[in-house]
């Protein structure tokens, strides 16, 4: 069996190793002389999964460590019969995690109220759930916006993407669709931005091109943008990069969890499909990290900002990226290296003095 994997896929000798020929390449570089003899092929969201690609291979599976499938031509892998799948879900825990980290850090700049948070999280699946059970321990109105959910769900409650305003944060979290009854590409845009209130926080983890980009940077100017997900990535706008107050390089589902999580979520599909068959191996145990925060006395936010700060990575991100020509190989650089994050699940803190309403917070946080 031969299988051809992004090399920068966590733990992929450790779930496939030992089922053959496993040849890694880069993801973005993988082509269909790659995986002309191949069995299995295992990609990220950098890699675009078509007929261009697989057609008169001897590919039988594709497995994407992705929660997403806009990068797999599913239509065509289906009338081909090939399998596929992706990791539905794996990154939700460090996604509501960093929705967390960046209204903390919002707040530490004054840019989000202190308490009682108005928002709004469009698309509610896997991900968008678990944020609104984050947003509801700021006490304020949370809107949804979801009308797929809103047509198989009598009991859900939506309100229209053209009726909302009047936000403290909009955040996004929807699949990209170019087209059928819900298209999801471009739907940020002129009209909406332009119906938000000045100073509104614009939060997008999930795919770069459900903002128009030019119309952001024309009419979404009053707005803060918080971005962790980009528009022609690798390749992207350093205008915007300049203006957006959070930057992070499509990290906001990353974390030394989710990687696992990811990866052991398609091993047990492929297994399941017998594409492969179990094999008997040590379990991977999933880390955990403890943090002291000494001192004085110590706010929620500084405890979160301590686990991850979206600002120093933001900081990082213009460092590196703005001065340079060729770029794109240094945003996918830094999303790759970016390996040491834990969710707030898996963080323990010790020697903690902060207010008496921080603990209650910061359990239920995770």
């Amino acid at each position: 069996m031969k299988i051809i994997a992004d090399a920068n896929i966590p733990f992929i000798h450790e779930y496939f190793g030992a089922y053959g020929d496993l040849v890694l390449e880069r993801g973005r570089a993988i082509t269909h002389s790659d995986v002309k003899d191949a069995d299995i092929l295992l990609v990220r969201s950098i890699t675009r999964v078509d007929k261009e690609l697989l057609a008169d291979t001897s590919v039988k599976f594709v497995g994407s460590v992705t929660a997403g499938a806009d990068h797999l031509d599913t239509q065509w892998l289906d009338s081909a019969g090939i399998a596929w799948s992706v990791a539905t879900g794996f990154n939700a825990p460090p996604v509501a995690d960093y929705v967390v980290s960046v209204i903390a850090a919002m707040q530490a700049k004054k840019m989000l109220p202190p308490d009682k948070i108005n928002a709004a999280v469009i698309g509610v699946g896997n991900v968008g759930r678990l944020v609104v059970e984050r947003l509801k321990l700021f006490n304020g109105e949370i809107t949804l916006c979801d009308p797929v959910r809103a047509q198989k769900e009598k009991e859900f409650t939506f309100t229209p993407l053209d009726e909302l305003s009047d936000l403290d944060l909009v955040t996004l979290h929807v699949p990209l669709h170019h087209s059928g009854e819900h298209p999801t590409a471009h739907f940020i845009d002129k009209k909406f931005l332009q119906r938000q209130k000045r100073g509104c926080v614009l939060l997008n983890a999930s795919r770069g091109s459900v903002i128009n980009s030019s119309d952001l940077m024309q009419y979404g100017s009053h707005l803060h943008w918080c971005l962790d997900v980009w528009e022609h990535e690798p390749k992207i706008n350093k205008m915007i990069l300049e203006q957006a107050v959070i930057a992070t390089p499509h990290i906001a589902g990353y974390s030394v969890q989710s990687k696992i999580r990811g990866i052991d979520m398609i091993y047990r599909i492929a297994c399941e499909k017998k594409i492969i068959q179990p094999q008997p191996r040590p379990p991977l145990v999933i880390p955990e990290q403890q943090l002291a925060f000494t001192g004085g006395a110590h706010a929620w936010q500084d405890i979160v900002l301590g686990v991850f700060n979206p600002l120093v990575i933001t900081a990082m991100m213009r460092t590196i990226l703005l001065p340079a020509t060729d770029y794109g190989h240094l945003f996918d650089d830094m999303r790759n290296q970016f390996n040491y994050r834990h969710e707030f699940a898996y963080t323990s803190i010790s020697d903690m003095n902060i207010p008496l309403v921080a603990p209650e917070l910061l359990a239920k946080v995770g």
